[in-house]
């Protein structure tokens, strides 16, 4: 009988932590604005003239991850 109680209160956690309780991704502004916001910070470079470092996948990630509130980047252009 106790068991039947604590399975049936586990399946009614887990059935009240489904999909209603997911959280919802960054919308498509987001990583367009984080996308623009890395290359900004890390420009391109033709492939092969430079060795890559990741650094641009490392900050659109951390943009996205803080839904895009990060600080306007410089442009290093003239």
């Amino acid at each position: 009988m106790r068991l039947k109680l604590v399975a049936a209160a586990v399946v009614l956690v887990i059935a009240g932590l489904g999909p209603g309780s997911a959280l919802a991704a960054p919308s498509a502004e987001t990583a367009k604005r984080c996308i623009r916001y890395s290359y900004l910070v890390y420009p391109y470079k033709r492939p092969g003239s430079v060795r890559m470092s990741g650094n641009r996948q490392t900050y659109f990630n951390d943009c996205m991850a803080r839904d895009g509130n990060v600080p306007r980047p410089t442009s290093t252009k003239p």
